[in-house]
């Protein structure tokens, strides 16, 4: 067997990894970083428009175990979302509510025995602090429930009809946008994001974890004389690893794969300065 291409190793694993979702949250300072880069592409002082997705990307995929189908009068099916985890998942992106992020009552009514709440969220963009809201949404619910022929008041009406306001205002913002798109009834979509959040609650594959990686690597790699020694490191767990980390932060994945290739090229163009000498 010839010797394995690290070039060629790298682009696999980059290409295994380029239909992988966005990457989640990134550690704030790579974060500010990819921003001033995205800034250096402006064009026709137009900032990138793929960065206006940047929030929708990190809250779009819903965890499979947040959800569960439900079935209305008339037959109507669709996909019903903890609210739970959509309080945990803005938390995760801007931090406790309150502080980081918010909802208000804007009005609210009484018609056709329901109740009907206003409300609109806000939130601090991570990039610049900047308080930012979504457009206001109503939710409604009625303030009477039926069990066993017997009606009764529903003292968890107004209750119920926040919530429900204040989960139409994070879609505006993505959160579980693949369930309202439809994402959610393609089987083979549901199981990608099973393994996603898997791996998202896999220790080793948090930033600090990565980060920790990272550095771990480019040590080892100062300390990689010729091509077998790179293709040593590589075998010996750090290809397995990268393909971990590429299905949660593939930025990271693509800067320590880069890493591989630019002591490939260096140990390269050192042979062959060696080999010219000895010709000369």
């Amino acid at each position: 067997m010839g010797r394995m291409s690290k070039t060629d190793t790298v682009a696999e694993t980059e290409k295994a990894v380029s239909k992988a979702d966005p990457t989640i949250a990134a550690p704030q300072a790579d974060r500010k970083a990819d921003g001033q880069k995205a800034d250096d592409r402006k064009t026709d002082g137009k900032p990138d428009a793929l960065d206006h997705m940047h929030l929708w990307n990190r809250l779009k995929r819903t965890d499979p175990k947040a959800t569960k189908p439900f079935t209305r009068n008339g037959g109507f099916r669709g996909t019903q979302i903890d609210p739970a985890w959509r309080l945990m998942m803005m938390t995760e992106v801007f931090g406790p509510v309150g502080k980081g992020w918010g909802y208000e009552q804007m009005d609210w009514t009484i018609a056709e025995r329901m109740v009907f709440i206003c409300a609109r969220v806000w939130y601090l963009d991570p990039e610049t602090g900047e308080k930012c809201w979504t457009g206001p949404q109503w939710g409604g619910t009625e303030m009477v429930r039926r069990r066993n022929g017997i009606e009764a008041p529903d003292d968890e009406c107004f209750k119920m009809s926040m919530t429900d306001a204040v989960g139409k205002c994070l879609v505006q913002l993505g959160l579980a946008a693949d369930v309202h798109m439809g994402q959610f009834d393609d089987s083979k979509y549901r199981e990608e994001s099973e393994a996603f959040y898997a791996a998202k609650a896999n220790p080793d594959l948090q930033p600090a974890a990565i980060a920790a990686f990272e550095e771990e690597i480019r040590k080892r790699l100062g300390a990689c004389l010729d091509l077998d020694d790179l293709e040593e490191l590589w075998r010996t767990g750090a290809g397995t690893r990268l393909r971990e980390i590429g299905t949660v932060d593939r930025a990271a994945q693509h800067r320590i794969t880069s890493l591989f290739a630019q002591k490939k090229a260096e140990i390269l163009k050192r042979d062959e300065e060696g080999g010219d000498l000895e010709a000369a």
